[in-house]
């Protein structure tokens, strides 16, 4: 509760300036995730955040987990320095409910059924969306908590090219690049970016690159083609283990390459046909030697491959404003494989699921300010069997008080993953789908002037059939066996607000809290703590130059640490700052020059995202960037 007391103070105390100004407030983002069409924010009835290119290049991320913090309802927690484990969580659910898009294209693993983003470099990205509630029924698996979406650039006329480099503690080096060209609907941007550090423990070393090209050609006037490759290498070593405090000789390499491509032909001006495609494969190399020490050592190899393909046709007519429907159909196929050897002996799974889907979505504006978004999926999954989920929302404007209302409700599902379905030890070939049901309810209110923000959203996520282990069956090894067996349930409440008492500054204020139950253990769902939010100032107070000052915080939470004990993980709190300074070089070889530091944990704080993963201390990053 004292954060949103905080957040209540200041917003008070501020009101009175930002209801005098009457500077222009800045433009609106254009989203596309939560409707598959270009709209506002302000015109959808989904929960969208949005995080745009100023605020990257400002933050100068080394990874995305750095860009996702603040955002209301998302838990990002890292499992100590960059480049170690990170997943996505939305409203109280797990890593595996929230669906991951690189481009609009699916990546969550077949095998692991998340997508770990600690070895996604994304400073090449131009806006990453994030859509809170279940939205199965426009995606299918896993968007049982939210979906998000890492955009790259866009066509953009011109021609342009850029480096930059950066040091810092831990003898961290993060280095990028790029070049891009574009003219009449034509376009190419091709990226590179890395990161090198040594970690802050014994054998924690990260060692990550990445090449992002995506292009778009116009053929005719009335066709377009979206193409787009990622490759990512990353080699890390693993300095916290199951049953090894400070592991030095645990190794992970990880490969992934995506390569997805979208025609779409607009055949009248109502009427346009898109047919897309794509396919991403991963490949791990996680090696573990024993410890000295080690009374009970596990030596293993585990080499894992997967491959992720999707083919998609869709149809939208659309009546301007009033009226845009969307009839699609979709054929994926996961594919997965897992060689285990170690001492205890060698195993190996290789399995497919395939899955076949068909969903309506239509999106009404019969009046201005209002609006509704109808929309309903059929997935024929080949392990989970049929699933129809449904989702609705509204939302309608009261212009006399600039408030916005919306409500939303709906339902996702999880299909079990290739490792779930067929592990030696613990599969189960018999399991079915996890599901949500989510509701949701809001508004969003415009201060007068345009000068900043209010919103407020009520959420209940209902969880049901969840795949949990379960001791009371013999399971093919004689100690149990995953089911669905698990009920859990989150509600609480988002709150944010954005102030801009003046036009060379402005305030950010973000908070949730929290109430989970998982019912078959009897305790909080593990990982969620029950508040946590974020406080940023950002200030301009010349030309070229631009800071932030952001303040997190978190409650305390239950968590699973790798090496028994206290389950408890206690809140804590911390401090980041950025600064960047901007030249503009008229009629000179060099377009703009960029210096940009920052200072993170800026006052030393001691604590764990994670429970038993030590997280660094006050650490800072100093670079430079030119553009030509």
């Amino acid at each position: 509760r004292w954060m949103a007391a905080i957040l209540a103070v200041v917003s008070a105390a501020m009101l009175p300036e930002v209801l005098r100004a009457e500077e222009p407030a800045p433009p609106e983002p254009i989203t596309v995730t939560a409707t598959r069409v270009e709209r506002k924010v302000s015109e959808q009835a989904a929960s969208v955040s949005v995080v745009e290119k100023e605020e990257i290049a400002l933050r100068q991320p080394e990874v995305a987990g750095d860009l996702l913090q603040g955002i209301p309802g998302v838990d990002v927690q890292r499992s100590g320095s960059a480049g170690n484990r990170e997943n996505i969580k939305i409203r109280g659910g797990s890593g595996t409910h929230t669906l991951v898009l690189i481009d609009g294209f699916p990546v969550n693993s077949p095998t692991l059924g998340q997508f770990d983003i600690s070895a996604l470099p994304v400073r090449g990205f131009e806006q990453v969306e994030v859509v809170r509630g279940a939205q199965s029924a426009l995606y299918g698996s896993n968007a049982m908590g939210g979906v998000v979406n890492f955009l790259p650039p866009g066509p953009a006329a011109g021609r342009e090219a850029g480096v930059g480099l950066s040091g810092g503690s831990y003898s961290t080096v993060s280095w990028n690049g790029f070049a891009h060209a574009g003219g009449g609907g034509r376009s190419l941007h091709v990226g590179a970016e890395g990161l090198e550090s040594k970690g802050i423990l014994p054998n924690d070393d990260a060692s990550i690159a990445s090449i992002l090209a995506v292009g778009d050609l116009p053929l005719g006037e009335k066709n377009r083609l979206h193409a787009i490759l990622l490759s990512v290498d990353s080699d890390k070593g693993v300095p916290i283990d199951f049953g090894t405090p400070r592991d030095i000789d645990h190794h992970l390499t990880r490969r992934g390459f995506l390569a997805g491509v979208r025609w779409e032909s607009r055949l009248t001006d109502r009427f346009a046909v898109l047919a897309s495609g794509h396919r991403f494969d991963e490949f791990f190399d996680e090696e573990d030697r024993a410890d000295p020490g080690e009374i009970f050592p596990y030596e293993f190899a585990d080499t894992t491959k997967t491959r992720k393909s999707d083919i998609e046709l869709r149809a939208r007519y659309s009546l301007g404003r009033v009226s845009t429907t969307f009839l699609g159909v979709e054929y994926g196929k996961d594919y997965g494989s897992d060689d285990l050897r170690s001492n205890f002996g060698d195993t190996r799974i290789a399995s497919t699921i395939h899955n076949r889907s068909f969903y309506l979505q239509e999106e009404l504006s019969p009046w201005e300010h209002t609006g509704a978004s109808l929309g309903v999926r059929l997935d024929r999954n080949s392990v989970a069997g049929t699933e129809w989920n449904p989702r609705v929302g509204l939302y309608h404007e009261v212009s006399s008080i600039r408030t916005r209302f919306r409500a939303a409700a709906g339902r996702g599902f999880r299909v079990p993953t290739v490792s779930e379905v067929s592990d030696p030890f613990l599969g189960n070939r018999s399991l079915g789908p996890e599901v949500a049901v989510s509701w949701e309810a809001g508004a969003d209110t415009t201060l007068p002037g345009g000068r900043g923000r209010i919103a407020a959203t009520w959420f209940y996520q209902q969880f049901r059939n969840l795949i949990q282990f379960d001791a009371s069956v013999p399971g093919p090894a004689g100690f149990g066996q995953l089911r669905n067996v698990g009920r859990a349930f989150s509600r609480g409440v988002e709150a944010e607000a954005e102030l801009r008492p003046c036009p060379w500054s402005a305030l950010r204020l973000a908070y949730t809290w929290s109430d989970s139950w998982d019912a078959s253990n009897r305790r909080r769902i593990l990982g969620i703590p029950t508040q946590r939010g974020m406080a940023s100032v950002l200030v301009t107070p010349a030309a070229g130059w631009e800071g932030r000052l952001d303040w997190r915080i978190e409650g305390d939470q239950l968590d699973a640490p790798p090496n028994g004990g206290e389950i408890r993980r206690p809140g804590y709190a911390r401090v980041d700052l950025y600064a960047r300074y901007r030249w503009r070089v008229p009629g000179g070889d060099f377009r703009e020059v960029a210096l940009s530091g920052q200072v993170q944990n800026l006052l030393n704080r001691s604590y764990e995202e994670r429970k038993g993963y030590p997280a660094p201390g006050i650490h800072f990053l100093v670079g430079a960037e030119v553009r030509i």
